[in-house]
């Protein structure tokens, strides 16, 4: 695509200055709905003023998760997870916060400040997007037509594909033909040498021109987990034509070994079963939603790799591997190895039973079949045992008995000598072994020594090493709430809810005055953002708290604070009370001072000056506050 042709689709964007970091923070938040995003993965139920429905952080049977759609925030009460959509987009996604605000973003159509990444490519990123969506109404609009989607359709409906599945992955066809696609009306936008970088259409040989990419085949778009479509894979329709499947080419919006299909539409039930089934195909993962096993994906045309692995575990705590009987070699069954023992994550793998691709075993046998063989799956390193086994006979000896030993432990090997094995995933993979080969734990520890790497000098350290190591966080105070307790409580609880009182309050509030750890850090957060952005909006200010305990107690004593009735009497109590207690403790402070001795350590104590001080603070209020 001609740099010149870009400039010109990009002549009409914005010219405004670019935002701050903080300002797009602010305009992701306004433009997120957090009931609508935890609707995508967690039924919320109307609650009074909020909303509730399990939580799907950890396992519970009764709802304890809540969100609120005033302030725009959620809380667990039973694991305590908690914070804005932000928050809830990192632990659902298991990502840092960066890359939650990208995602929040991208849903919102918000364009967020580019640190080193030109207009130009920006446009162009947008333009290939659009790209795509309008190749896939066109791809629809073929598979509708009466006359030219009819053998199509009836290919669909022999498979047993339901219009609503259809309707839901959006598949589509491409008739017979070199430019179905480039000279379509709905294509006019775009040129084809936009095409072209899109993956959608390919040059010439002769230079002159370009074609289609695909031609005669069921269109299945492949989206982004962001539901927008970034590429396409096509479904051979004659039996003459190969490949089988044909995906579009690395474009600067896909790349095979990171994208899985069927994501968008398979996350929410993932996040909630924990667990995700690969196939092998578009029709398998059509196939499974369509009966309602919505967890499942597939990878695209390639074997599982580390990308995909990384995408998949954000989401799921055990990933099943469903391998057509012959599929399931070794080279197949070691990769999974590998990465069970490299990642922590749970590996499984299950093979289909009489020679069944997954759409077939799910229209003979139905979902709950289905979904037991994904619960019967075996862990990775089980299922390579019950493999090297069943490829010994009965009457072989202690030599083949060896040699398939030595078998199974060479994906091991392969994984610990890349020196990713943590050692306390290794103490579980150990005992699996001794539980299949038989050997002692000092058999395979010898047998492993060689290949095992221990941690250089010079290495940086897990961060279970360096969190042993540091001092523990403050903590909050123990027991029952006292007199002081209340009063900061209520006087951030407060403020939070009504930062407009701020300018009043810090006039007699003093940072010192808290004492408990968490909720002076609390209050000096508070304080700051109070002095530099102007009255705090809560979601928004929860937004800038690093710690999860800060943004938990920012939400409790907010929610404590909304079941106050006399909101200015108990300010007023609560600013007293802290005035009293900071007075006090100056005074013990200079009584102190005075008692001290002239031989015992420390300065030299002025006793003229110390009276005269608990002279002035018993006649006068304490100016330090005015």
């Amino acid at each position: 695509m001609s740099s010149n042709w870009i400039e010109v689709c990009l002549a009409e964007s914005s010219r405004s200055s670019e935002p701050s970091f903080g300002d797009a923070r602010s305009r992701v938040l306004q433009a997120t709905d957090i009931v609508q995003l935890i609707s995508q993965t967690v039924a919320l139920k109307r609650a009074g003023r909020n909303y509730i429905g399990l939580c799907p952080f950890h396992q519970e049977k009764t709802p304890s998760f809540n969100v609120n759609p005033s302030k725009q925030y959620f809380r667990c009460f039973g694991c305590k997870a908690s914070g804005t959509a932000f928050d809830f987009v990192m632990l659902r996604d298991r990502v840092e916060f960066i890359d939650a605000m990208k995602t929040l973003a991208a849903a919102a159509n918000i364009e967020l400040p580019r640190h080193g990444v030109s207009k130009e490519k920006t446009g162009e990123k947008q333009l290939l997007l659009e790209a795509h969506s309008a190749a896939a109404s066109v791809f629809e609009k073929y598979l509708a037509d009466p006359q030219i989607g009819a053998a199509a359709r009836e290919y669909l409906e022999k498979r047993g594909f339901e219009a609503s599945a259809i309707q839901a992955f959006q598949i589509g066809l491409v008739p017979d033909g070199w430019d179905n696609l480039i000279r379509h009306p709905l294509m006019k936008k775009y040129p084809p040498a936009l095409l072209a970088t899109a993956g959608l259409a390919k040059t010439r040989d002769t230079g002159d021109g370009h074609y289609d990419v695909f031609r005669n085949r069921l269109i299945f778009p492949i989206r982004d987990e962001n539901a927008r479509i970034i590429a396409f894979g096509g479904r051979k329709m004659r039996e003459e034509d190969n490949p089988k499947y044909l995906n579009s080419p690395e474009t600067p919006l896909f790349s095979k070994s990171r994208c899985v299909f069927g994501l968008d539409l398979a996350r929410k039930r993932i996040v909630e079963t924990r667990t995700v089934a690969i196939v092998e195909g578009y029709t398998d993962v059509v196939m499974a939603h369509q009966y309602g096993c919505t967890n499942v994906v597939a990878t695209l045309g390639t074997a599982m790799k580390e990308q995909h692995l990384t995408v998949l575990r954000r989401f799921a705590d055990r990933i099943v591997l469903l391998f057509d009987a012959d599929a399931a070699g070794d080279s197949a069954v070691d990769r999974a190895v590998e990465l069970f023992l490299i990642h922590p994550v749970e590996i499984a793998i299950a093979t289909m039973p009489d020679g069944l691709d997954p759409d077939e075993f799910l229209m003979k046998f139905g979902a709950d079949a289905f979904d037991a063989l994904l619960a019967n799956a075996a862990d990775a390193l089980t299922y390579k045992w019950k493999q090297v086994m069943s490829r010994l006979k009965d009457n072989e000896g202690l030599t083949a008995r060896q040699e398939a030993v030595e078998n199974y432990f060479a994906p091991i090997a392969a994984a610990t000598k890349s020196g990713k094995v943590d050692s306390i995933r290794w103490g579980a993979i150990r005992l699996r072994m001794e539980k299949h080969t038989g050997l002692t734990a000092n058999e395979i520890n010898q047998r492993f020594r060689k290949e095992q790497t221990k941690p250089k000098f010079g290495q940086p350290r897990t961060p279970a090493e360096v969190a042993a190591d540091e001092p523990s966080q403050p903590v909050r105070r123990k027991g029952p709430p006292n007199a002081q307790d209340r009063a900061e409580q209520w006087i951030l609880g407060i403020l939070l809810n009504e930062p407009n009182r701020w300018q009043k309050v810090q006039q007699d509030v003093r940072l010192g005055d808290f004492q408990d750890a968490d909720r002076r850090e609390l209050a000096v957060r508070l304080w700051d953002h109070q002095r530099h952005e102007g009255e705090t909006v809560l979601n928004e200010f929860l937004g800038f708290l690093e710690r999860p305990e800060l943004v938990e107690l920012a939400i409790d004593l907010s929610q404590q604070a909304e079941q106050l009735t006399e909101i200015e009497q108990t300010l007023k109590d609560a600013t007293e009370h802290l005035k009293r207690a900071q007075n006090k403790l100056e005074e013990r402070q200079l009584v102190a001072d005075l008692r001290r001795s002239p031989d015992q350590p420390g300065e030299k104590v002025d006793e003229v000056d110390l009276l005269r001080q608990l002279q002035e603070r018993a006649r006068k209020p304490d100016l330090k506050r005015v």
